[in-house]
């Protein structure tokens, strides 16, 4: 019988950041236009299965009122991971997600894994807008090392991505190790191969981010292991686990793999 795991993630920012479109966009592939500010949470659930577990993640768009900070404290506690999100036009939003870290902090009485996602890029590159990030005003809290990301729910740019950085933090140790080495398929010049290793929990979690960009570009995926192949890895030059290569480019390591969509994006262009 699977083991169920059940974790929670929760959306901290200001209000107005596009945290509520972020989740929507994740959860429901949607965007809607007309902004309607969270009042209290909006609360969500996804279950990802794996061999012999279910984790179960429960994610908790809080709302993002000043007003409403200390009484929201409540509903942070029991958090395994959050997103701390802050609008990349707007440098101030950026500037209070220490507060946010804070409050975290404090409603679980230790530090809680998070990544910093930056949003509206769109919004950004249309208007040439300097991106805000400093990370010196992020101080000596766990986000100035975080991951950092950047996204568009309306263009559907990263948002699957940042949901994958937060949840590999959790489900890392948490489940069993799947075997994700698949039968080698016939292979053609236009896909992404993927090269891991066994054992590492968090491609079975990329997996799905990959898969869906290569859906956009036509692209298929083969998924190799380079421990079960090594030669196969040897000779496409893999060094490093995880690695992407597609269009004749390595992208090596969690950070490069969840920015793959603005890389495809880039290779399309210097084509």
């Amino acid at each position: 019988m699977s083991k169920m795991f059940q974790r929670k993630i929760v959306l901290l920012g200001d209000p107005g950041v596009g945290k509520t479109s972020l989740v929507q966009r994740y959860i429901f592939d949607s965007f809607k236009k007309d902004y309607m500010t969270t009042l209290g949470l909006n609360f969500y659930v996804r279950t990802f299965e794996y061999p012999e577990s279910k984790v179960k993640l429960m994610i908790w768009d809080i709302a993002g009122q000043q007003s409403r900070r200390k009484i929201g404290l409540r509903y942070l506690q029991g958090a395994s991971g959050a997103i701390l999100a802050y609008d990349l036009t707007k440098e101030e939003t950026f500037d209070n997600l220490p507060g946010w870290y804070d409050d975290l902090k404090e409603a679980n009485g230790k530090d809680v894994p998070v990544i910093v996602v930056g949003t509206k890029l769109d919004l950004a590159k249309s208007n040439h807008l300097p991106l805000a990030y400093n990370v010196k005003k992020l101080g000596d809290t766990p986000a100035a090392k975080a991951n950092l990301i950047f996204t568009s729910a309306k263009t559907d740019t990263n948002v699957d991505a940042a949901f994958n950085l937060i949840i590999t933090e959790i489900v890392s140790g948490l489940i069993p190790t799947p075997d994700i080495s698949p039968k080698l398929l016939e292979e053609i010049a236009t896909k992404i191969l993927f090269f891991v290793k066994k054992g590492d929990a968090w491609s079975k979690v990329a997996l799905n981010h990959i898969e869906k960009v290569a859906k956009k570009y036509a692209l298929e995926v083969e998924t190799i292991d380079a421990e079960k192949d090594p030669n196969i890895a040897e000779a496409y030059g893999i060094t490093a686990l995880p690695t992407i290569l597609v269009a004749g480019r390595h992208l090596v390591g969690i950070i490069q793999i969840a920015h793959l969509e603005s890389i495809m994006h880039q290779i399309i262009e210097n084509k």
